[in-house]
């Protein structure tokens, strides 16, 4: 009898660890796909991070810019150098940069808004503007130029200028348009400032 008792017991621990590693089995499998999945999402947070600052225009101390980022498809040696130095706050270096680009494209509205955006931080407001219309006539719909050119109407303390730029933006940008949310913040703040 002691000897079926202790074929039961035998059994039985065989059959817990047998279950006990099948389960650690399925932990480990579980803990792996858990691993891979946050793998995936932090380098895909990665290349989202490394392209947002390669094309980002950077923030404007007057106002209260998002520094609202934009694409910008296959952009040449010069705009990738240009966006580099804005990200740094070197706008007259930046500024270099655009000229070779315009220079060399002068149909390039995102190289025009970043040339208004860098003469504007640099305080050169003449030549911000004429920058911005100069990308506003080769795309009119240029959500970073309306937005830009609009806090630089603030900036000017031209707010029906601002306006106007926000107006076109809702005409023409999506519902989750970033370009309109800081523009439309700038000016909240501009009026209780003012």
């Amino acid at each position: 009898m002691k000897q079926v008792k202790d074929n039961l017991a035998t059994r039985k621990g065989t059959t817990r660890t047998a279950q006990s590693r099948a389960s650690t089995d399925d932990r480990t499998a579980a803990y792996r796909s858990v691993c891979m999945l946050l793998a995936g999402l932090a380098v895909a947070a990665l290349i989202g991070f490394a392209s947002a600052q390669v094309f980002a225009a950077g923030t404007d101390s007057s106002s209260s810019s998002s520094g609202s980022s934009y694409k910008v498809s296959n952009p040449s040696k010069a705009m990738r150098m240009a966006t580099s130095l804005i990200s740094k706050e070197k706008y007259a270096e930046a500024l270099a940069q655009l000229e070779t680009e315009v220079a060399a494209d002068p149909k390039n509205a995102d190289a025009w808004n970043l040339t208004g955006f860098a003469s504007r931080k640099l305080g050169d407001y003449s030549r911000s503007e004429k920058a911005y219309d100069t990308a506003l006539a080769i795309n009119p719909k240029h959500a970073g130029a309306l937005e830009y050119k609009g806090e630089l109407y603030l900036t000017l303390k031209n707010l029906a200028g601002a306006e106007e730029m926000l107006s076109r933006l809702k005409a023409n940008c999506s519902f989750n348009c970033n370009e309109l949310k800081a523009l439309r913040k700038a000016i909240n703040l501009f009026k209780k400032a003012n």
